[in-house]
C-alpha cells in the first residue's frame, strides 16, 4: 500500500539499537550454547505486544486510533523465537471509542494484523500445535493470537466462538477492571469468577482456547 494515501503514517522507534544491548557476561562457549539451543528447540513467548510505537509518545492514541498498528517483523526476525503469542492492543485499543475493550476495536486490530502477516514470508498466523511445529522446521515464526481480557464478549457467550474462529487460542478473564466474567486487578475486593463469568470458561474449555 501507499503512505499517506493508503493509510496515515507516523514516525515510529527504531526496532533495532533503540536502547543499548544489554550484556548478559556470557563466555563464548555460552553463546554458542544459546545459539545451538535456539536453533534445535522450540522457545515460545506467551504474553508479547510486537508491535511498534511512535517515536513521540504522545502520539500513541491517534496512532491506535488508526486501527494499524506496525508490526515488529524486523526485531521479530532476530528473536530466535519459535513463536510468540500477541496479544495486540488490548488495553490501548481505542478505534472507534475513547475507551478500550470494544467488540468493534478488537476485530479491526486482529483483522489488520492477520491481513499484515498474510503478505510476509517469515511470521506465520498459526492456530494449531501442528502448525507451530511446521513454522519450526520452515525456519518461520508462528504468531498466536491471544487477548489479554475478554471484556469485549459482553455478555454474549457466542461471540467466544467468533473469535475462535477468527483465530484467538489464549484469552484472559479481565485486566485491570472488572467485566461480565469477574474481577479485575484494580477491584478493592476479588469476587471471583459471576455466573456468567464461569460459563465462559466452560464455553473456552470446549472450544480449545487457553484461559
Amino acid at each position: 500500500m501507499t503512505p499517506h494515501a493508503d493509510y496515515k503514517v507516523f514516525e515510529l522507534a527504531p526496532q533495532l539499537g533503540r536502547v543499548p544491548e544489554h550484556d548478559l557476561g556470557l563466555s563464548d562457549d555460552q553463546r554458542t550454547r544459546v545459539a545451538r539451543l535456539l536453533r534445535e528447540h522450540m522457545a515460545i513467548s506467551l504474553h508479547e505486544h510486537p508491535k511498534i510505537l511512535p517515536a513521540d509518545v504522545s502520539q500513541l492514541r491517534d496512532y491506535n486510533r488508526t486501527g494499524r498498528n506496525s508490526f515488529g517483523f524486523e526485531g521479530l526476525a532476530r528473536s530466535g523465537m519459535t513463536a510468540v503469542f500477541d496479544n495486540f492492543m488490548n488495553g490501548t485499543g481505542c478505534v472507534t471509542s475513547e475507551h478500550a475493550w470494544k467488540w468493534d476495536d478488537v476485530i479491526y486490530d486482529i483483522g489488520l494484523r492477520f491481513a499484515d502477516v498474510a503478505k510476509q514470508d517469515h511470521v506465520v498466523v498459526a492456530t494449531t500445535l501442528e502448525q507451530i511445529f511446521e513454522a519450526k522446521r520452515n525456519g518461520q515464526i508462528a504468531l498466536v493470537a491471544g487477548l489479554e481480557a475478554a471484556t469485549m464478549i459482553e455478555n454474549e457467550l457466542d461471540r467466544l466462538d467468533i473469535l475462535y474462529g477468527f483465530g484467538v487460542r489464549q484469552m484472559g478473564i479481565a485486566y485491570s477492571q472488572a467485566n461480565m466474567l469477574g474481577s479485575g486487578l484494580s477491584e478493592d475486593r476479588d469476587g471471583g469468577l459471576t455466573h456468567f463469568g464461569r460459563r465462559a470458561v466452560d464455553r473456552m474449555n470446549k472450544l480449545g482456547i487457553a484461559i
